[in-house]
This record gives C-alpha cells, sequence and structure tokens, in this order.
C-alpha cells in the first residue's frame, strides 16, 4: 500500500518504483511465518485512486502491475490531470483466494457517503471469510467503518473511535479470524494510515517519510525516496491533510 498527500503533481517515479513490489514485495515467508501459497510479491491486481484539486481520477486492474501496461500509462496521465493538491492511494494485491482475482475486488475501494468521497485499502484478511454477498473481507470491513462512522468527517480522536467500535464487532463476529486491520484511507480532504497487525506482525507495517512537496506512507520503503522512514508501530493512527 502506498499513500501519498502532495503539494505538486504525483510523482511517476516514486510511483513506478512502488510498482515493482508486485514482484520484489515482501511478504509472509520472509518474516519465519506460514504462507500456504508460496508466491512471490503481490501479483493479483492494482489500483490507484487520486483526489485532486479538480476532480478524482481511479483505475483498477486485475492482473501484476509490471505486466499489465495500462499502470505505467494511467500512472502518468493522472500524473497530468489530478491537480494538486492532491491524495493518493494504490495498492498492489495478494490474494488468498484464487476466484478473487478479478478488478472488482482489486483495492483501493471507493464509496461516496453524503456527498463525501472516500477510498480504503487494506493489508490483511479474516480467516475463512472468502465471499460472502459478494463481496471479499475488506469491502466487509469497510463498509462496517463507514457505518461507524457517520455521515459527516470526524476529527481523528471520534474517528480512532468510531474504527474501534466497528473493529470490537467485528473481532466478536469473527473470533481470532482477524488477521490485520492495517489501512490507508482517503476521507474527504485528508489521508488516515493505521497499523493494526493481529499476527505476522513484522509483515503488516507502515512507514512514513517526507519531502520537502509531499508526506508518503508505505508498506515497504522506496528506495528511491531519500531522507529517513519512520515505521508505524501498531495501533498507531497517522493523519495527513491536504
Amino acid at each position: 500500500m502506498l499513500g501519498i498527500v502532495s503539494r505538486k503533481p504525483a510523482p511517476v517515479d516514486t510511483l513506478l518504483a512502488f510498482r515493482q513490489l508486485a514482484d520484489t514485495g515482501r511478504n509472509f515467508r520472509d518474516f519465519g511465518c506460514p504462507q500456504p501459497n508460496p508466491k512471490a510479491g503481490h501479483p493479483d491486481g492494482w489500483g490507484i485512486a487520486c483526489i485532486g484539486a479538480e476532480g478524482e481520477f481511479y483505475v483498477r486492474g486485475p492482473g501484476k502491475a509490471t505486466a499489465d501496461p495500462r499502470y505505467e500509462e494511467f500512472v502518468r496521465r493522472l500524473a497530468r490531470i489530478c491537480s494538486p493538491p492532491l491524495l493518493l492511494v494504490a495498492h498492489l494485491r495478494y490474494a488468498s483466494k484464487k476466484d478473487t482475482i478479478q478488478e472488482q475486488y482489486s483495492h483501493p475501494f471507493r464509496r461516496e457517503v453524503d456527498g463525501r468521497v472516500t477510498f480504503f485499502a487494506h493489508n490483511g484478511e479474516i480467516e475463512g471469510f472468502g465471499l460472502r454477498e459478494g463481496k471479499i473481507d475488506t469491502q466487509f470491513i469497510y463498509d462496517r467503518f463507514l457505518d461507524s462512522l457517520g455521515t459527516e468527517a470526524r476529527p481523528l480522536p471520534e474517528f480512532k473511535q468510531a474504527v474501534a467500535k466497528a473493529k470490537a464487532a467485528i473481532d466478536t463476529e469473527f473470533p481470532r479470524k482477524v488477521e490485520s486491520y492495517t489501512f490507508l484511507m482517503l476521507d474527504g480532504n485528508r489521508l488516515i494510515a493505521h497499523r493494526d497487525a493481529r499476527t505476522c506482525v513484522p509483515y503488516y507495517t507502515l512507514h512514513e517519510t517526507a519531502t520537502e512537496d509531499m508526506r508518503l506512507v508505505c508498506s515497504e520503503v522506496l528506495p528511491t525516496l531519500p531522507g529517513r522512514w519512520r515505521m508505524l508501530r501498531n495501533g498507531e493512527f497517522f493523519e495527513v491533510p491536504s
């Protein structure tokens, strides 16, 4: 997962460096955790959402980002048309169920709540969830979060409380089944990052850094960006306004 808040056009080089994680991204076995499917990287779909000064840009694909020429095509297009200041979330998917490797299940997901546009990308799964009413677990979690948050943007302390309430209800419904609630969310004019790893804690990470013109959050440290990266503490919320 990658989140960017920038005062300049979307950084093409950063988005192309992120794309390489479809091949090289670290996975459960890299941290000594069980991984039933030994596939490498994050090859099971990709998506990018950008909210700019003059509207939004949203595209997804069902395959590996490094093998899909549309990825670079759309990155270069959004750099031209998604006007700064902008908020952006990108995601490369590792799917646990083969039958969900479809464009409709690629993150991020979009919802509009009373005119407020939100996008949501998530790392983790609810063990045994599969497909329910045509949705995967991430969509289920997203819906529950939005139900708890309500129709108005909430300040971060209230946002945390609403998400905690939703998580508690999910944990009751699926005891000890949620691997991670780690997510990135575009909510109106801000990016919210949250790390909550329940299993394989070293894998479910988020790191943040900043340059002169942008703030960035990513699951892995990107070597193309200079500066100091900081790993979010487990349980931490991190908010960046546009």
